[in-house]
């Protein structure tokens, strides 16, 4: 099953499971179901007679002695049957297995009926036949819920009829308990033991609770008892936690109690209980992936420990002037912080380097290894674990940013390799195959859930088919007769004259109620009297126009505007202006409501779920009009965005988000509350008190940090942080304040679990299409009326006003139309005709190079048509001998100008032609196309040069100079090259060769301005757009992202009206109240109790302190535009912490900032990331997985792949599905032949994967400080690693030959075997230049998967290889996204550095991380690449003066904001759309490899041994051997088609024709052997084989016999029984045979 299959039966699936949860019989079919016997016999099929009831009237019998008399007995029957069972050894298979539908905790099926209400929480016989001899029986609480309890007495004391274990069934069933249990633990949340009276009342209620449920069900022995249930283990762990903390203090290991009560929430319902339980079953399946991720982020680990160990010690310590003197202590200098530098702002000392492209120190400081690590020491990768820790910072995105800088400012820039080419690609792999794995696990749920469904329905419908069957038998029955028929008939009228009497009956009654019912009725549905009704008639007549709807969405857009033009400051006259826009529009709305209310009536209004959201509004304006003045009501205004999701009724993009929105309130929902809740609780217990004494530590202040555990609240906010990803900087408070172990575990599960259960709401939000569907209604049906209407109407009232007649022009119009569609039509088909596939070669040789990708996808209708076409075409052009160029220009152009048109075939027409031909030879060569595709990328490479370091190098510059002239003489000559080969009409048919023409365009305007003095320098950056036509791959991705452009301009459109919400509400709470006012000299914020507003500020500036400044947050909420900029930051930057802060420390408007005053403002941004992000990331990817499932369902093959690539990933899958020894001959030698299987033989292989994870071990042990004797016990370990595996390689090279370079595996042996031997003489110069040598021993770490690829028949490595063989088959696709992402990183740093240049140090911007230089910028442009910190290089782009100085020497250090927004804001989007492919293409690849279809193929390998071996045996060629050296034959093959011997029987099992004179033919030995090993579907077919070997038999059909195992047989015994062997090789040979 492929992803597109799942995803397109995602619709069907969800209505089949509402249809199955909808299955009801009528109460006639249901009495004849219970109560007719003879309905069994047509039920024959067993599974169908085990669903339904027993049969008889008393289905559901109460349980008493006899019924356990009953069971008893049965039980015993059935104990005697499964010892027989298990003494004839029969399969599990067959045994009984219980009821699906009548499981513990479901429902009761519908076909039992409805129980009596004395019957409920009352004991009852199973209604199970499997469990009716299990000793147990059923209880049916509130909702018909089955619960089952053991029968046998509880405790060995209470029968199931004692009363007091009754009372405890009751009391367990009855749902007050479980809710009183519930606010309890609910309760402890609050109180929490802090009185000491609460400890002793928790414990006294769950000993009860637990004394209940041990009454009720019994302690453990037998079915469904208490300890049976691992649910109740949780009152065990709370019950001893409890009492033993009487006696010891648990400390910490307290809040197991306090995790085991919380989870006791989940058992208080059901459907939380299934939920909880379908995500640990979801969880179990990602064994495999987990124990990958581990393995490979160990081997990351190892990776950073071997190459940056110890590198970020470094610091720039101060030189002192008495290092000379004896009594100078280097140790204590270099260790004492004050001798440091630090960069201003900063906590921790700056980190340098030794090398040249490494941070450098200032004067007077040298770079020494020396104090600890930044980041409180824990940033580091001196050892295994805090390695492992770095790359799990890394792959999880947690501010990995601040990670890379430390490390290229210590190890260099150069290192940005190690980055880019193992650890990001290795974290992606990680990240991709664990989401695709959870996506594929959530999608077997779901297929099993329809699966199951789509059984319920056709039992369903078998169960009604024959009960109507049976009801028409009956019924034709009763009329069989005359008297019978006369009666009937006399019923029917009986009925009918019942049916009129009760509906006078209800006539009377209505007649005569009370009048106040009549009169409310009257009032509610808006008939009082016939003038109201006539007004409620024009009323109903006005809202049900088309144009009323119409004019209601233009208010609202208008008013929508009108509220988002509010901002700060803001002059008197506009304020005056909005205020008298909200009044109108409030006026309008209430209106509209009024009118409404009369048309419709108060019940008919309500009954709409919109009106009542325009109800609620329109009172709340009113409101906040009538109480405008009263402080505190003011929010009131912040109602006003709310009117935006109005759109939603006539807006079906926005209805099916707000769908989203709405389905995500569920079970899955509730159980990520109740986790964050939980780990709320469970933090703050763990943590409080660390908190509380040991203040200091993180903070010199002693002031907390704003995220801790000391309160519900902050434990609250700082899970819900984690759970978005960002844990690192808590994790540090943590490790300051308390136990570091406890530290790093709490938050790694809380961070695991988190991200578990947001990517199951995300799949759950993602897999509802069904409910989506319904989005457009009947409103929007109307307003796309009334848009037609509207688009005729006014052009038909111009037209009248100028006195025509508007029907004439209509008909004009059409006719310009038809014809019009009838062009396009044509150009298409000649558009068809002009663009040839890519495959083809001489077809591309008639048109430009450029203009073979179009952006659509042209897909014929016909693909065998297609391709025949194209065979037509290409044989065509091979019989051609001339090229002939079409005409330059299109018939239009001759009609308009016939001097056009010229003669080619003599005179100067003739040289012409021949001029043109001879101009489509050049660019059709293919030396040619290469050189101009060298020529662009020389361009693109000539813009690295143009750093601010350009003007101080006039040699290069006039280099820039002249190259510049010659790229753009080469691409104006290769324009004209192509204009005059393909002509005009061709060239200009291409979007490639259209962005050539303009680029060159863009590049002559260019140099025009530079000659007049205007410099144009980021124009330059275009070139690198001509790179794509070039490239198939990512031309082919280019395709995909214009496709999608439609369908996601939808989207983005939604995602803008939802963030324009957020940003109005915004503006309306913070505007204003980001200033602060701040010294410049100590680079602090003046405190609240110093200054407290604006003027006390300016008072102070007054005074000439000239270090004071009032200033304005950077990214703040004064307008619509800074506030969609700021929840841009809060979206995709990890700067949106400042903001948030900024937020939660602001007051009123110009007022100074005080530390969270204004606290629960965090809801606000915590409502933006659920609903602004989470959601509107869910409906974006579900349009563009939308989008890419038609163009693959519309093109017939993967989107985002060449042809070319396709064939590759058909020969690399062909390959893979090889052993790895099948093509390697065993040696004649004898001695050869035992050190080759010995060599080849998997205990070998084993032995060596040991022996590569002992080196690996080795590896992990070595961290930066450790002592000389451990480092010479490492060196000896790994000499003798070396000398094994060195030994591995004679012993392989002697055995394999010339054949052992043939594997790749053993390819990268040799290379480390090499560079290892080296490594133990040159290991100073490598370490100090690159990497320690033992760092090349984990390239061999690629034997393990080739082992697991070994190991296929194990379910475990199975699955592992599956995982690593669909990323491998996804890499073409990722390699095309990748080069097309790599394009646009080049292009945006070259834009960056063009633009950025010269912006001032601040931020994130310093002398390392700019856009000064190539370098720098495509590092900074790297550094947010997962769109982390963007917010750091944008706010001093943002900077304008006073904060920026314009008086420096041209340009200065200020930038243009607008360009920096556009620029950053445009590369995140592409980011994020490109990221989603890769994921996307990794899903997909894995959904495909993960079909049965995988298996081990036949290749040509095989049978090209097979055919060499044959002629060994068969020199003459003939296509017979004689039965007798079939043997011999079938041991001389290699594996793995090789049968070795003695191999007598086995090949009598194969059942091969034998043809006269006993000859076996070569075609049915080697199809026969290849079904044996390969299968079925691993074999080739029988035409393939008679292709390649043709048989010549001329022996008549009639004569061939085979050689089967029976007949074998027979042989055998007839033999045995005249030589009179014993009765037991009787047996044995008859066993032998048989098998």
């Amino acid at each position: 099953m492929s992803f597109f299959d799942f995803w397109s039966r995602t619709k069907e699936r969800g209505a089949l499971l509402r249809r199955a949860n909808q299955l009801r019989l009528n109460p006639s079919q249901l009495n004849l179901l219970l109560g007719n016997s003879e309905v069994r016999p047509l039920l024959q099929d067993e599974r169908m007679v085990s669903l339904l009831p027993p049969v008889g009237m008393e289905v559901f019998r109460c349980f008493t002695a006899v019924s356990k008399e009953v069971v008893q007995q049965r039980h015993e029957a059935e104990v005697k049957e499964r010892k027989a069972w298990k003494h004839q050894k029969a399969s599990e298979k067959n045994l009984p297995k219980p009821a699906a539908h009548l499981e513990t905790g479901k429902s009761l099926p519908f076909i039992y009926g409805v129980p009596p209400p004395q019957l409920l929480n009352t004991p009852l016989e199973d209604l199970d036949p499997f469990y009716q001899s299990q000793k147990t029986f059923v209880v049916l609480s509130k909702g018909n819920i089955i619960n089952r309890f053991s029968a046998d007495s509880s405790c060995y004391l209470l029968s199931p009829f004692n009363p007091l274990r009754t009372l405890a069934i009751k009391t367990l069933l009855h749902p007050f308990f479980s809710t009183f249990i519930l606010l309890a633990i609910l309760s402890f949340g609050v109180l929490r033991f802090n009185f000491p009276v609460v400890k002793y009342v928790y414990m006294a209620l769950f000993m009860f609770e637990a004394l209940v449920k041990v009454v009720a069900r019994g302690f453990c022995v037998g079915r469904f008892t208490f300890l049976r249930d691992p649910w109740n283990w949780l009152d065990i762990i709370i019950i001893s936690t409890l009492l033993v903390s009487q006696f010891i203090d648990l400390g910490k290991f307290a809040v197991l109690m306090t995790i085991s009560l919380l989870l006791k929430i989940f058992t208080c319902s059901q459907g939380l209980k299934k939920t909880v339980e379908a995500l640990v079953q979801s969880v179990k399946r990602l064994d495999c992936v987990i124990i990958l991720t581990v393995f490979c982020l160990s081997i990351l680990a190892i990776i950073g420990l071997q190459f940056f160990m110890g590198i970020l010690k470094n610091k720039c310590v101060i030189w002192s002037m008495n290092t000379n003197t004896t009594e100078f202590d280097f140790h204590n200098h270099t260790t004492s912080p004050e001798n440091y530098y630090y960069i201003p702002g900063h906590p921790d000392p700056l980190v340098c380097g030794n090398q040249s492209d490494t941070e450098r120190c200032p004067d007077g400081f040298n770079c020494v290894k020396a104090g600890s690590n930044p980041n409180f020491g824990y940033t580091s990768y001196d050892s295994f674990f805090w390695s492992l820790m770095s790359l799990f910072r890394l792959m999880m995105h947690d501010f990995w940013e601040g990670l890379m800088q430390l490390t290229l400012r210590a190890a260099g820039k150069s290192y940005l390799i190690v980055f880019l080419l193992v650890f990001f690609p290795g974290c992606f792999f990680l990240l991709s195959l664990i989401l695709a794995v959870v996506v594929m696990t959530r999608a077997e749920q779901e297929e099993a859930q329809g699966a199951e469904a789509i059984q319920r329905e056709e039992e369903f419908g078998r169960i009604v088919e024959v009960l109507k069957r049976r009801e028409e038998e009956q019924a034709s029955s009763r009329a069989e007769t005359p008297e019978q028929q006369d009666s009937l008939q006399k019923k029917k009228s009986a009925a009918g004259i019942r049916a009129t009497k009760q509906e006078h009956v209800k006539e009377a009654e209505e007649h005569h109620r009370p009048l106040c019912c009549t009169c409310t009725d009257a009032f509610l549905k808006g008939d009082c009297c016939g003038c109201w009704r006539w007004l409620k008639q024009q009323s109903h007549t006005f809202i049900m126009n088309p144009f009323f709807d119409l004019v209601i969405i233009i208010c609202i857009i208008v008013s929508t505007i009108f509220t988002a033009m509010e901002h700060y400051p803001m002059m008197e006259e506009f304020s005056e202006t909005l205020v008298i826009a909200h009044l109108v529009f409030h006026g309008i709305f209430a209106a509209e409501m009024i009118i409404k209310l009369v048309a419709m009536g108060l019940h008919g209004y309500f009954q709409v779920r919109w009106h009542i959201f325009d109800f609620i509004l329109v009172i709340i304006s009113l409101v906040q009009l009538g109480l405008a003045d009263v402080e505190g009501l003011s929010l009131l205004h912040i109602f006003l965005p709310f009117r935006v999701f109005r759109l939603a009724r006539w807006w079906p993009m926005l209805h099916m988000f707000l769908k989203i929105v709405w389905a995500s309130v569920g079970n899955l929902t509730l159980v990520l509350f109740i986790t964050v809740f939980m780990f709320s609780v469970a933090g703050m217990q763990l943590f409080q008190s660390d908190y509380k004494a040991n203040v200091c530590r993180p903070s010199y202040d002693c002031q907390l940090p704003r995220w801790h555990m000391e309160d519900f609240f902050h434990s609250f906010i700082l899970v819900f942080r984690v759970f978005c990803g960002q844990c690192l900087e808590s994790l540090w408070d943590c490790m300051k304040v308390s136990n570091d172990g406890v530290c790093v575990t709490f938050f790694m599960i809380v961070l695991i679990v988190g991200k578990l259960l947001i990517l199951h709401l995300f799949l759950n939000l993602l897999f509802i299409n069904d409910q989506l569907v319904d989005s457009e209604d009947k409103t929007t049906n109307t307003l796309q009326s009334t848009m037609k209407q509207t688009r005729t109407w006014i052009p038909k009232s111009i037209w009248t006003l100028w006195g025509k007649n508007y029907a004439d022009q209509d008909h004009k119009g059409d006719t310009k139309k038809d014809n019009k569609e009838e062009y396009l039509a044509l150009s298409s088909v000649s558009s068809d005709q002009l663009t040839l596939d890519d495959n083809h070669t001489n077809m591309a040789t008639w048109e430009a190079p450029v203009a073979m990708a179009e952006i659509e996808f042209r897909t014929p209708e016909n693909a065998q048509e297609k391709e025949t076409e194209h065979c037509d075409v290409i044989q065509k052009l091979k019989d051609e001998t001339h090229l002939e160029p079409e005409d330059c220009c299109c018939n239009r152009c001759y009609i308009c100008c016939p001097f056009l048109e010229i003669d080619t075939s003599q005179g100067t027409g003739r040289v012409w032609s021949n001029f043109r031909r001879a101009c489509l030879c050049i660019v059709q060569h293919k030396f040619f196309e290469g050189f101009i595709v060298f020529i662009i990328l020389l361009s693109c490479a000539a813009l690295v040069f143009e750093d601010i370091y350009l003007e101080h190098r006039p040699v290069l510059q006039r280099v820039l100079k002249m190259a510049d002239l010659v790229f753009t003489f080469v691409f104006l000559v290769e324009m004209l090259l192509k204009w005059v080969a393909f002509g005009f009409k061709k060239y200009f048919t291409s979007f490639w060769c259209w962005l050539d023409f303009l680029i060159l365009n863009v590049t002559l305007f260019s140099l025009m301005g530079n000659m007049l003095g205007y410099t144009s320098r980021s124009l330059r950056a275009l070139r690198t757009l001509r790179v794509p036509s070039r490239f198939k791959g990512m031309r082919v991705v280019l395709k995909v992202l214009a496709v999608m452009l439609p369908s996601m301009f939808s989207v983005l459109l939604v995602i803008l009206v939802i963030w324009l919400f957020f940003s109005m509400i915004g503006v309306n709470l913070f505007a204003g109240k980001f200033s602060y006012c701040y010294n410049d000299t100590s680079e602090e914020l003046f405190s609240f109790y110093v200054v407290k507003n604006k003027s006390e500020c300016f008072s102070l500036m007054d005074l000439n302190f000239s270090e004071v400044n009032w200033k304005t947050w950077t990214f703040n909420f004064d307008n619509v535009g800074m506030s969609f900029l700021s929840l841009l930051i809060m979206g995709t930057s990890s700067g949106w912490m400042d903001i948030m802060y900024a937020a939660v420390d602001s007051r009123q408007v110009e007022d100074q900032p005080r530390y969270e005053i204004n606290m629960y403002m965090y809801l606000y941004f915590i409502c933006f990331i659920i609903i602004g992000c989470f959601f509107t990331l869910n409906l974006f990817i579900r349009v563009i997985i939308d989008t890419i499932h038609q163009q693959r369902h519309k093109i017939g093959k993967h989107v985002f792949l060449t042809d070319q690539q396709q064939k590759y990933l058909r020969t690399i899958k062909k390959r893979f599905s090889e052993k790895l020894n099948n093509t390697v001959p065993r040696p004649q030698n004898c001695c050869l032949a035992w050190l080759f299987h010995l060599v080849t033989g998997l205990y070998f292989e084993i032995f060596m994967v040991v022996v590569i994870f002992f080196n690996m071990v080795v590896l992990m042990v070595e961290t930066d400080d450790q002592s000389v004797e451990k480092s010479h016990v490492l060196y000896w370990i790994y000499l003798i690693l070396v000398a094994i595996f060195l030994v591995e390689f004679i012993l392989k090279i002697i055995a394999l030959r010339q054949h052992y370079f043939r594997n790749g595996l053993h390819i990268v042996d040799f290379v480390v075997l090499i560079l290892s031997i080296i490594g133990l003489f040159l290991a100073d110069i490598l370490e100090k230049y690159f990497c320690s040598p033992s760092l090349f021993s984990v390239m061999r770490l690629g034997r393990l998967f080739a082992l697991c690829g070994a190991f296929h028949h194990i379910r475990f490595a199975r699955r592992i290889w599956m995982l690593i063989m669909g990323f491998v088959m996804s890499l073409p696709a990722l390699f095309n996204i990748g080069l097309l992402f790599f394009l646009i990183v080049y292009t945006f740093s070259i834009i960056g550095m063009f633009n950025f240049a010269y912006v001032k140090n601040e931020m994130m911007i310093d002398d390392m991380f700019n856009f000064k230089t190539f370098g720098n910028s495509i590092i900074s442009m790297t550094m947010i690449t997962t769109s982390s910190g963007w917010a750091g290089l944008l706010s001093p782009i943002m900077s304008i003066s006073p904060d920026c100085d314009l008086r420096l020497p041209d340009p200065g250090n200020c930038a243009n904001p607008t360009v920096g927004i556009v620029f950053f804001s445009s590369y995140i989007l592409l980011f994020c759309l490109l990221v989603i492919q890769l994921f996307i293409v990794v899903i997909l690849e894995l959904f495909n490899t993960a079909s049965p279809e995988d298996t081990e193929m036949l290749s040509d390998d095989h049978l090209q041994m097979f055919y060499e071996t044959w002629r060994k045996f068969v020199p003459s060629g003939s296509q017979v051997i004689l039965y007798s050296e079939l043997a011999d034959f079938c041991d001389g093959l290699q594996d793995p088609l090789r049968i070795p011997k003695p191999n007598t029987i086995k090949l009598t099992h194969l059942n091969l024709p034998l043809f006269p004179g006993d000859q076996i033919s070569c075609l049915d030995v080697l199809r026969t052997i290849t079904t044996q090993v390969f299968g079925e579907s691993g074999g080739v077919d029988k035409a393939k084989l008679d292709e390649i070997f043709r048989i010549n038999s001329q022996v008549p059909c009639e004569q061939v016999s085979f050689i089967s195992s029976t007949q074998c047989a027979a042989d055998l015994i007839q033999e045995h029984v005249r030589d009179g062997d014993t009765e037991g090789t009787l047996v044995q040979v008859v066993g032998g045979a048989s098998q």
